[in-house]
């Protein structure tokens, strides 16, 4: 991999191509997935008074937040499939329209039953997003560039952690034309999605030939480049269907893992806010506090995406960095009397999170392409993103049990290490001598490096 970077960087004509893609398109993926995680994460912040006022106890509020999971998960194929026939700037467009007008809705709810249709409704209305912006990105970037690609998109949901402030700002609104706070929330955070769909539907384009801010050579380079690796990645791992993509036995490897990433990551997320009220905290200090691990994850998981991408090595980067964030999470439950330590672990889980994400999310297109490769995007997203269920759901049986968040947080950690022993095992099976016959399968499994 490192000589193909460093081919990619004496040529000037991809150079300059690469940067006018990167500069066209990345910083409106990464506003959308910033509207994405804000209103994903919303109804954390609004459960520190919605919950008492609609009379909502922790256990349902768990499964009112992860609800949204089941749906999204249920609908992400069939989404996904959509968009490799509409486009993805059309279908794309369709899902944050759709997703904002639910989020507003949300601001009207009356009690569990009705909180629990719209997060439902929200799950439908955002399936197919994040796997079809990167099945997007894999379509104009060339594999040299790809990882940093990823990168910016990772760099984006970190700075998403912004929204939490905003968010606890936005409580404050109490009794404005007769609504509460909490409503606000919801209702002020749907409309930059609607906003946001009509400016990718006029900035995104769904192939280089569409590219009209590229010049001739640039379109002919760009289409040139993405053809030949797809029909490497063909002759290498052999071309695959849709359907076929959905199946693929390196694809449930990779859910497996997923689940338990989003299980840490979405139950943390989704229950910080109240975490962090049980430190005593006001408001606003939950808000700041609440954005430090995705804030100081940012550098950190730049520089390791980027020594992944030279060592051309994804399962121990992976491995290495989950296993980071199970340190955090554990030195946080076993320090959560002392709330200074445990925000310190909070921050260090930040880092290995973000930092595996920026990973993980490469790992598909080292083994599928076209629209297998939006299949496998979709699944994977998809049924991984049942963790996002399980993690809030969980976390909110365990603190109804015991009063306490700190045996949730511990779960965190042991869910994480599992994902990088899983990895790790994989890793280590394609060295075995005696298992030579599956190891470049298992390798791949992984998207280990072919070199």
């Amino acid at each position: 991999m490192s000589e193909v970077t460093t081919s990619e960087v004496r040529d000037p004509l991809g150079v300059r191509t690469v940067r006018k893609v990167m500069l066209r398109f990345m910083p409106v993926v990464g506003l959308a997935y910033i509207v994405l995680y804000l209103d994903r994460l919303n109804i954390g912040v609004a459960g520190l008074t919605m919950n008492a006022e609609l009379g909502i106890s922790a256990s349902m509020f768990g499964f009112a937040a992860g609800v949204y999971f089941w749906s999204y998960t249920i609908c992400e194929p069939g989404s996904n499939y959509i968009l490799t026939k509409v486009g993805a700037r059309r279908w794309i467009t369709r899902i944050m329209i759709t997703w904002g007008i639910v989020t507003i809705a949300t601001g009207f709810v009356q009690g569990a039953t009705t909180l629990v249709i719209c997060r439902v409704l929200l799950g439908i209305a955002e399936a197919g997003f994040s796997p079809g912006m990167l099945y997007f990105v894999s379509r104009w970037f060339p594999n040299a560039d790809r990882g940093r690609a990823m990168a910016w998109i990772v760099t984006f949901i970190c700075i998403s952690g912004l929204g939490t402030p905003i968010t606890t700002y936005l409580l404050g609104m109490d009794g404005f034309l007769g609504l509460s706070g909490w409503r606000w929330v919801f209702i002020l955070t749907g409309v930059p999605a609607v906003i946001m769909a009509f400016v990718c539907f006029r900035v995104l384009r769904d192939s280089p030939a569409e590219a009209e801010f590229l010049t001739d050579e640039e379109r002919g380079w760009l289409t040139k480049k993405l053809d030949e690796e797809s029909a490497e990645t063909e002759s290498q791992a052999g071309s695959h269907s849709f359907w076929q993509g959905l199946v693929h036995p390196r694809v449930l490897v990779l859910i497996a893992v997923f689940i338990c990433f989003t299980f840490s990551l979405n139950g943390f997320q989704i229950w910080m806010p109240q975490i962090y009220k049980q430190f005593g905290m006001t408001t606003t200090q939950i808000g700041w506090i609440a954005a430090l691990p995705a804030l100081v994850a940012i550098g950190p998981m730049i520089w390791w995406t980027r020594h992944s991408d030279r060592r051309g090595e994804r399962p121990v980067h992976f491995a290495i960095a989950a296993g980071v964030a199970s340190l955090g999470f554990a030195i946080a439950a076993v320090f959560f009397e002392t709330p200074v330590i445990a925000i310190i672990g909070f921050c260090i889980a930040g880092i290995g999170l973000y930092s595996s994400m920026s990973i993980f999310i490469t790992m598909p297109s080292s083994f599928l392409t076209g629209v297998a490769l939006a299949a496998g995007f979709g699944v994977i997203n998809g049924m991984g993103n049942l963790g996002g269920y399980f993690g809030p759901q969980v976390t909110g049986w365990i603190k109804d049990a015991t009063g306490s968040f700190t045996p949730a947080i511990g779960v965190y950690s042991l869910v994480l290490a599992l994902a990088a022993g899983i990895v790790l095992a994989l890793k280590y099976a394609t060295r075995n001598p005696r298992t030579t016959s599956r190891s470049t399968a298992v390798a791949e499994l992984v998207g280990t490096d072919r070199d």
